[in-house]
């Protein structure tokens, strides 16, 4: 059964799989904290081999983002949607500064803006595809009353590699209006 995406236009199953757990273990910087996150470690091939199962049972929408495993829960869901990238929609997400060959993401919400195409590059890197169904600003990266910068930014000239944009995990906050904002912003939008 496929459902659409709220105003995204995109065709989903009713079911999606999330991949965060498939990153493994990484480090968040914030400042002169550091928390270690993530699931520990992790199989790689029980991993594709979910995907694989998840593929087979019809779902065809995955949530993933840059900071799951510093970029590891990317590359292996690129890995897994090899040949089969027109048949699924894939969800990533972006607001932080990630080092892949450390493991670790810090937390620069001064820097988004100026990072956004390069992270945007990476992403498409990572999961091995020319573009992204849904990009969206990670909650807790930034100021939320912000987020209509980032929609002008994503509206500029290599937009074409996003196909809808929004936010993810937005909280009720003061600025949740600011987010809803977003979320009506052409093009069309999802806002979790």
């Amino acid at each position: 059964m496929k459902r659409t995406l709220g105003k995204s236009g995109l065709q989903v199953s009713a079911l999606g799989l999330g991949c965060w757990a498939i990153g493994g273990p990484w480090t968040l910087h914030n400042g002169a904290q550091v928390i270690q996150a993530g699931w520990g470690q992790v199989d790689d091939a029980e991993s594709l081999h979910a995907i694989q199962a998840g593929l087979d049972a019809g779902i065809t929408f995955f949530d993933t983002a840059a900071n799951y495993g510093a970029g590891h829960s990317e590359r292996l869901l690129g890995r897994a949607l090899q040949g089969k990238r027109e048949q699924v929609v894939i969800a990533t997400k972006f607001g932080f500064l990630v080092d892949e060959a450390q493991r670790q993401i810090s937390a620069a919400p001064d820097q988004i803006l100026a990072n956004l195409r390069a992270d945007c590059e990476n992403s498409l890197r990572r999961l091995d595809t020319d573009y992204i169904d849904i990009y969206q600003l990670h909650d807790g990266s930034y100021d939320m009353a912000k987020a209509p910068e980032v929609m002008e930014v994503l509206e500029s000239s290599w937009w074409p590699k996003a196909r809808s944009a929004g936010t993810a995990g937005a909280r009720t906050t003061p600025s949740a209006p600011a987010s809803l904002r977003l979320a009506n912003t052409a093009p069309p939008t999802n806002s979790t």
